[in-house]
């Protein structure tokens, strides 16, 4: 990815330092990172912190949109319900809105899950959006779905 310049895009409203394009998607792309080792620890509470209060969660297994916590809480005890799991991921690309200081990162991730001992790979893609609330990364939104094809 590349930006044009490292202009200033955002403020951080508590300190008032800049944030640049370069600054915001380092910090995205830690949470992200942070988010798929948190789902192989499979604890609902550390993972659901990662969310923001307000984010929408359109999840890989399920059809239904969660746009609350008891809903993404409902999706998340259900898919880290398992013997194990882990995620790798490839992203694909990625872009910062310089007038918002939101980052989008979308790209495939692999999860293989066991239960009852036997190993499967789910391939999936996906759309994660971010933004820095009062101080903090947070994810925003969180779309994802099988892949169609073999990634």
């Amino acid at each position: 990815m590349s930006f044009e310049d490292n202009t200033l895009i955002a403020f951080r409203p508590h300190d008032r330092t800049e944030r640049t394009a370069a600054y915001c998607l380092t910090e995205a792309s830690k949470l992200l990172l942070t988010w798929a080792e948190t789902v192989g620890t499979r604890n609902v509470d550390a993972v659901l912190s990662l969310y923001a209060r307000d984010a929408i969660l359109v999840p890989t297994l399920s059809d239904d949109v969660r746009d609350g916590e008891h809903d993404r809480r409902h999706y998340f005890e259900s898919f880290l319900d398992n013997d194990g799991i882990s995620c790798g991921i490839t992203v694909q690309k990625s872009r910062v809105s310089r007038r918002l200081g939101t980052v989008v990162i979308g790209g495939l991730y692999t999860f293989q899950i066991t239960r009852d001992g036997e190993t499967s790979e789910v391939p999936a893609r996906f759309l994660f959006t971010f933004e820095e609330i009062e101080g903090r990364w947070l994810i925003t939104g969180h779309h994802s779905s099988k892949a169609v094809e073999d990634v």
